[in-house]
């Protein structure tokens, strides 16, 4: 018997009493997991924006960290913690993100903020039929340097960044801090620690969708970044949703959120 046939021969016999002694498979590596429904919880008091989450607020909010690759199977390569609140005047949000090469180049307000190291959130609120634009959804970056970028989207085919970015100003405010006094942008020598944002959007943003939800609404959202990195031989792109594309745009996958009151 040849070798190359008795090596088959030894593997039939193998397999079969694996199968006979219900020998486990070899472990397949599991999918990422997402946490599809997220609560934004209320604001207890006063957040002042600039950059330190150090407010209580922030620490009674849920935190959400599980920022994935999901079209490809994979966590990011490094890691963010969000978190989003609301009160009467502002959805409020902050991230803290763990970066070890800082990139930023663009400062123009609405610029495109996403060719460098930036926060991004996506929301499309719960709209009735009678509306009009019920396709409508909203985008917010604010990059390593603080520059800002606000759209409201008609629709996804209605012409995108191009047609909307110069029309949209939708009053979000962002307070930017570096992880550590000796991080540094744009230089890829070093190795960095990282960055953090907090902001606030106000409910006039969203008059087109009916401004401030209530108490058990139910948006649509998705938290996503680029990290940008000397050590990566592409961009980082993650997202707290199960994006079944590689698009931040493809709100079918986007997270569920939920809107809590304030307590008694």
């Amino acid at each position: 018997m040849k070798t190359s046939v008795r090596r088959l021969w030894w593997v039939g016999i193998l397999a079969l009493a694996g199968c006979l002694t219900g020998a486990p498979e070899p472990a397949k590596e599991d999918a990422p997991t997402v946490t599809r429904s997220i609560e934004c919880r209320w604001a207890s008091g006063r957040l002042r924006i600039d950059g330190k989450i150090d407010e209580k607020s922030w620490v009674d909010a849920m935190t959400i960290d599980h920022f994935v690759v999901f079209w490809e199977k994979r966590k990011a390569r490094t890691a963010t913690e969000a978190r989003l609140l609301w009160d009467d005047r502002y959805l409020y949000f902050s991230a803290i993100m763990d970066d070890a090469d800082l990139y930023g180049t663009v400062k123009e307000r609405n610029g495109m903020t996403w060719y460098d190291d930036v926060f991004e959130l996506f929301f499309k609120p719960s709209v009735d039929k009678d509306n009009d634009f019920p396709l409508q959804y909203y985008e917010f970056q604010v990059n390593v340097l603080n520059t800002q970028l606000e759209l409201f989207m008609p629709s996804r085919g209605a012409g995108g960044y191009n047609r909307f970015a110069a029309l949209t100003k939708l009053g979000m405010e962002s307070a930017v801090q570096l992880r550590d006094k000796r991080d540094t942008v744009n230089d890829y020598r070093d190795k960095d620690k990282g960055w953090t944002v907090e902001g606030r959007i106000p409910w006039t943003a969203f008059k087109a969708a009916g401004g401030k939800p209530k108490p058990g609404d139910k948006w649509r959202f998705a938290l996503c970044r680029y990290d940008y990195s000397v050590a990566f031989e592409r961009p980082d792109l993650s997202s707290t949703a199960a994006l079944t594309v590689p698009d931040f745009h493809h709100y079918e996958d986007y997270n569920e959120l939920v809107f809590i009151g304030p307590k008694e």
